[in-house]
C-alpha cells in the first residue's frame, strides 16, 4: 500500500516549508466540520479534494483499489476514531490545524481501510500480505524520516508537521499490529526499536500503545465476539530480544572490567545479566548496586535499549532493582537527569557495545 499523504508532507506536493502567509489565510477559509471532525472517513477525504482540487496525485490508486470489488464479510466496521491513544500537541495556526486535522483523520482512514480490506473474502494468503505490506511502508517511510530528518527545515510549521506525521505513523503502525498479531512476520515493534533504530530520535517517556476503547469494540468485530478483553499479565520483564545471551554476558563483562559498572562488594555482573535477560523478574530478586557514575549508566540504558523490549528508565524505576553508586534507589528522573551524549570513557562504552 502507497501512503500517498504522508509521502507528499515529506517530498511532493504538501511540504509544508512551501507553505507562505497567504496559505493561513487560505486554510482558515476552508477549514470544514468535515474536514477536521467527519462522521466517516470518506467525508474527511471528499472535504480534502474540495481544499486542493488541482492536487489529484493526492487522490490517485494506493495500491488495494483492486480488492475493492471484493464482496465484504459480516465483520465490516467503520471504524471512524483512533484505536491508539497518542497526544499530539495543539495547533497553534489555521495551516498547523490543516496538517493537524489532515494528519489524523488521513491515519483513522488508513486503518478502516485496512480493516475493511482484510476482512473482505479473500484467501488468507491475501490477508497475511496485506498486513505484512502496510507495515513495510510505515517502517520504509519512518526509516525514510530518520535518515532525512536532519535535512527538513527547521521553521516552526515544518517542525510541527513532520512531529504530527512521526506520531500518527506511529499510531498507524501500532493500530495495525494490535489488530492483527498473527498476521506479522515478526514480533510487535518496540518503541526502541521504532525511535532508535527507525526515527534515529531520543525514546520518549510514555506508552505509544495503550488502546481506546474502541479497539475492544474493533476487535471483538475482528474476531467476531461479543467481548474481547485484552489480555492482562502479572510478568515483568526487561524483555532481551536478541535470543543470544553470550553476546550480552562477553559485552556485560567488558564494561564490568573497563568500567566497574556494578559493585562486586553487593551484587555481580551475573546477577546483573540474570536480571536483563530473566522473564519474569520476581519480587525479591537480588537488587542491582552500580559503582560506575550514573551518567554511564543512563548512556548505557540509551544505547541497549534497542536489544529489549521494555529496558528503560520507566520500566528500571518500577523494577525497584537499581541503586546508584552512593545507594539511591534510582528513579527515572535520576536517569534523564543524569543523561548525557558524552559521559565519561564514552568511545571505550561506544566500542565494547558494538559487540552487541
Amino acid at each position: 500500500m502507497e501512503l500517498i499523504i504522508y509521502n507528499n508532507i515529506l517530498y511532493g506536493s504538501l511540504k509544508p516549508w512551501h507553505c507562505n502567509d497567504s496559505d493561513n489565510k487560505y486554510y482558515r477559509q476552508r477549514l470544514t466540520p468535515s474536514l477536521m471532525t467527519p462522521e466517516h472517513p470518506d467525508d474527511y477525504f471528499s472535504a480534502l479534494k474540495n481544499i486542493h482540487p488541482d492536487k489529484t496525485e493526492l487522490y490517485a490508486d494506493d495500491g488495494w483499489d483492486v480488492y475493492q470489488t471484493v464482496k465484504q464479510s459480516d465483520r465490516e466496521y467503520t471504524i471512524n476514531a483512533p484505536l491508539v491513544i497518542t497526544e499530539l500537541a495543539a495547533p497553534l495556526s489555521s495551516t498547523q490545524r490543516f496538517y493537524h486535522f489532515l494528519l489524523s483523520n488521513e491515519t483513522t482512514r488508513i486503518t478502516n481501510r485496512v480493516y475493511n480490506t482484510y476482512t473482505r473474502e479473500i484467501s488468507d494468503i491475501s490477508k497475511k500480505g496485506i498486513i505484512q505490506e502496510i507495515v513495510k511502508s510505515i517502517k520504509d517511510l519512518l526509516l525514510k524520516i530518520g535518515t532525512d530528518y536532519q535535512t527538513f527545515p527547521q521553521d516552526d510549521l515544518s517542525k510541527y508537521v513532520i512531529r504530527q506525521l512521526i506520531q500518527n505513523l506511529i499510531r498507524l503502525l501500532k493500530e495495525v499490529e494490535l489488530l492483527f498479531p498473527t498476521d506479522l512476520i515478526s514480533i510487535e515493534s518496540s518503541k526502541e526499536e521504532i525511535y532508535s533504530e527507525l526515527l534515529r530520535l531520543d525514546i520518549p517517556e510514555g506508552d505509544i500503545d495503550k488502546p481506546t476503547p474502541l479497539f475492544t469494540t474493533v476487535k471483538s468485530q475482528l474476531l467476531n465476539s461479543d467481548n474481547y478483553d485484552i489480555a492482562k499479565s502479572d510478568k515483568f520483564s526487561f524483555g532481551y530480544k536478541n535470543g543470544n545471551v553470550e553476546n550480552l554476558k562477553s559485552v556485560m563483562g567488558s564494561l564490568q572490567r573497563q568500567l566497574e559498572l556494578v559493585d562486586e562488594n553487593r551484587c555481580s555482573i551475573s546477577d546483573f545479566i540474570s536480571i536483563l535477560t530473566s522473564k519474569d523478574i520476581v519480587r525479591g530478586s537480588q537488587p542491582i548496586y552500580l559503582q560506575c557514575e550514573t551518567t554511564q549508566f543512563s548512556y548505557i540504558i540509551g544505547k541497549i535499549g534497542q536489544h529489549f523490549t521494555n529496558f528503560t528508565p520507566t520500566t528500571i524505576e518500577q523494577s525497584n532493582l537499581f541503586y546508584s553508586k552512593k545507594g539511591t534507589l534510582l528513579k527515572r528522573n535520576n536517569l534523564y537527569k543524569n543523561k548525557s551524549q558524552y559521559p565519561k570513557d564514552q568511545q571505550t562504552i561506544d566500542t565494547i557495545l558494538k559487540g552487541l
